[in-house]
């Protein structure tokens, strides 16, 4: 992690972030980011770089300097500024059941950035389980938009009735049916009920931000 100080403050620079504004931000201590950049800490918590990877839209293994930032994140180039991707609250499955009709009551949330154009109740969550592995494991971060359409073979947030936490499928549409499935083969593929399930959000990126040897994004495409 030799490069992690130069990194954040090239990473700070760019967007014209003092300690304090990014420490507001992210949600990390102020002194902490400061260790950082100061080079008094070369080995900081994964869960302190996890925010601050999330916070820049880039991976662990990039801000560490382990993988090479994207070419367009250098200055001068034509691509999309950082500065200008959207922020959207990173939630807990219970939050995202009362979302956005009670956004008041959920304080301070770590913001995540996205290059995609998303509607203003646009959120993130990680991946909490098992159930859609391999192709989302534990722990990644996924982007969802109440406002986009969910088609066959997208994947969408759900609102099952009874339940504490929302759930994450895949939809499959056949016909006039509509089934909820589990990519893990030892869950089963249910038959939806619109009285049992409702949509909550569709899935429209995914990214490994938390795992220090990933740096992948995906965008869905529904």
């Amino acid at each position: 992690m030799k490069n992690l100080h130069q990194i954040l403050r090239g990473l700070m620079d760019e967007m014209q972030l003092s300690e304090s504004e990014l420490a507001r931000r992210t949600h990390v201590g102020q002194p902490v980011i400061h260790r950082i950049l100061s080079g008094e800490t070369d080995n900081p918590r994964v869960a302190t770089l996890s925010q601050i990877a999330n916070y820049f839209s880039v991976s662990i293994s990039q801000l560490i300097g382990d993988v090479p930032l994207p070419p367009d994140r250098l200055p001068g180039t034509h691509q999309q500024s950082p500065q200008t991707w959207t922020q959207v609250p990173l939630l807990n499955w219970e939050q995202v059941l009362v979302w956005p009709k009670q956004r008041e009551s959920i304080q301070a949330p770590v913001m995540i950035g996205t290059d995609l154009t998303v509607s203003k109740n646009a959120f993130a969550l990680r991946v909490k389980d098992t159930t859609m592995m391999p192709r989302f494991l534990e722990g990644m971060l996924l982007i969802a938009d109440p406002e986009k359409p969910v088609h066959d073979r997208g994947f969408a947030i759900l609102r099952q009735t009874g339940q504490k936490t929302a759930i994450f499928k895949q939809i499959l549409k056949d016909s006039a049916d509509t089934y909820l499935k589990a990519l893990n083969p030892d869950f089963k593929t249910i038959l939806m009920d619109e009285a049992r399930y409702q949509f909550i959000a569709t899935l429209v990126q995914a990214r490994d931000d938390l795992y220090p040897q990933s740096s992948g994004t995906r965008d869905i495409k529904s």
